[in-house]
């Protein structure tokens, strides 16, 4: 890297998973070989998985959400820029598969490391704020219908939108700043796998995504209270449909958001100065499966959808329609009379 030596490996990075190598002695002739196939098999196989079903499914629904015109509903507002976070996410995945699939060798510049990283974590914690303000919505419709709240308007929507995004890029700029790619042992180059002074950096994102849940768990419970009792002040079917909404977030917050953060402090915690080799430890599976669970929620993030919108299925199908009139169709083959026509005709 021009530097005049690698630097030395650092603690692995707590957005992804660090490479579990064992370091040896200077002159041996062997060399550290990554022993985690959890790692280097399990989670680029997800990755292809999320990249081959997410990518596709949130660009239709980006499709869905713009097909109407102008946009006008806060709601809206919030469901298209989750869905470009999600999309953000999946973008990411080609740059990390090969990377996996190659034992953690990095074949790319430093340069695109810092923006494949930085990219890795606006789209995660962009998504997971956006996920907060499409409950906190869902909850004013129902619990605050008759009152104008400053986040249910599309201005307000607009706002929030970009300091979500904002939120998103902060959470990146740590990434962006520092140096992100040494050599391993194995002759191969790490990236984004060197936070080692950045302890409390991970400390803060759990911090975040513990707000972020308390107020999902909060906004759900309200909801469900409200539905609890006669409709007679909120009446219509989009009481049940913010139900499903906030639930379907809550879902996807417990069961991919959730594993992530909840062993991030302890994985980050016992992380020595120096990655050591041998078999992974129960913690460094519990951290790599985590990992691969985080990555579905840009997948699980457009079934939400089909299951709590009201017309998202009607649409989705309108949309899948005008698409399939814009593809280009094969020349179709004359067709062949037979012979009853044929003799028909000669009479």
């Amino acid at each position: 890297d021009g530097s005049g030596g690698p630097p030395v490996p650092q603690q692995p990075d707590p957005g992804m998973n660090g490479s579990v190598l064992e370091p040896l002695p200077a002159g041996h002739p062997d060399h550290c070989v990554p022993r985690d196939p959890v790692q280097f098999v399990l989670v680029p196989t997800v990755y292809c998985l999320v990249l081959c079903v997410g990518l596709p499914g949130n660009l239709v629904a980006l499709a869905v959400f713009l097909q109407s015109g102008k946009v006008r509903k806060a709601i809206r507002i919030y469901l298209i820029n989750l869905t470009l976070a999600d999309i953000l996410f999946n973008l990411t995945l080609p740059l990390w598969i090969p990377y996996y699939l190659a034992g953690g060798n990095w074949l790319l510049s430093e340069a695109a490391c810092r923006l494949a990283g930085a990219a890795y974590y606006l789209a995660t914690y962009s998504a997971i704020t956006f996920m907060v303000l499409i409950s906190f919505n869902r909850y004013s419709a129902v619990r605050a219908a008759r009152r104008e709240l400053p986040l249910t308007g599309p201005r307000g929507a607009a706002v929030a939108s970009v300091l979500a995004w904002l939120l998103g890029l902060g959470c990146a700029v740590p990434t962006l700043a520092s140096h992100q790619t040494f050599r391993t042992g194995t002759g191969a180059t790490a990236c984004f796998e060197q936070h080692g002074r950045q302890r409390v950096y991970a400390y803060a994102m759990v911090g975040f995504f513990g707000i972020a849940f308390l107020v999902l768990l909060g906004t759900y419970a309200s909801v469900a209270r409200a539905l609890s009792v006669p409709a007679a002040a909120s009446p219509g079917s989009h009481r049940q449909q913010a139900r499903a909404m906030v639930l379907g977030m809550l879902l996807v917050f417990v069961v991919c958001v959730a594993p992530y953060h909840l062993t991030l402090a302890p994985w980050v915690g016992t992380r020595p100065p120096v990655p050591l080799c041998g078999t992974p430890g129960a913690l460094d599976v519990l951290h790599t499966l985590s990992v691969a669970l985080l990555s579905l929620n840009s997948c699980l993030d457009p079934l939400v959808y089909c299951f709590s919108i009201r017309h998202f299925r009607a649409d989705l199908g309108r949309t899948l329609r005008k698409m399939g009139r814009c593809l280009p169709l094969p020349p179709s083959a004359p067709p062949v009379p037979s012979a009853r026509v044929s003799s028909f005709a000669s009479s």
